[in-house]
């Protein structure tokens, strides 16, 4: 984990203290500790204690490597639903919640697969006067992803921008960067 973010192991060893805790010190680059904390406390079952001070300026380290999974991205501009949020769920972990306003190119979740896809999540479903049993079951929405500015920061990519508002984070793809994508994909 820290070798990934060019850490550097400077010291390892017990702490002094009778509690038996193992201490480890690294030298890595700031940018390197963007999502280190929620990383190193889901890999430790939060029994991790991480602590930071500035070292020094040093040389770049060199590249740290990107995210491996692509983005679910809102198809069109609207207001999420459940319903359009249940048939999304099933291709990623998403970041909104019902009735959250969104707008085309949002990031509105994390795909399984390197890939971006575009998702419907403002559809609705369409009403009929048939009904079957069973046709109704409430599958149910899976809590969305807390978005932290540490986390948003560490999750986007080069073609990606974020917007801060004082009550949300937003995440998009950049609009320059993805129409020229799109349009070398299609020739």
């Amino acid at each position: 984990m820290f070798n990934n973010r060019k850490g550097e192991l400077v010291n390892m060893g017990l702490d002094d203290g009778d509690g038996g805790f193992s201490v480890i010190e690294y030298k890595i680059p700031t940018r390197g500790m963007l999502g280190l904390r929620s990383a190193l406390l889901t890999a430790t079952r939060g029994t991790a204690i991480i602590d930071s001070i500035f070292d020094s300026y040093q040389p770049m380290a060199g590249e740290i490597g990107g995210k491996e999974k692509g983005s679910l991205l809102a198809f069109a501009d609207g207001s999420a639903n459940t319903f359009g949020i249940q048939g999304a769920q099933d291709r990623g972990n998403m970041f909104i919640s019902p009735n959250d306003e969104v707008y085309k190119g949002m990031i509105v979740g994390v795909h399984q697969r390197p890939s971006d896809l575009e998702v419907n999540i403002c559809k609705t479903k369409a009403l009929t006067n048939m009904r079957s049993a069973g046709k109704d079951n409430y599958v149910g929405i899976v809590p969305p992803l807390e978005l932290t500015l540490d986390g948003a920061v560490e999750y986007l990519s080069s073609d990606e921008i974020l917007e801060v508002t004082p009550s949300k984070l937003r995440m998009a793809k950049n609009p320059e960067m993805w129409g020229k994508k799109v349009k070398g994909k299609k020739g």
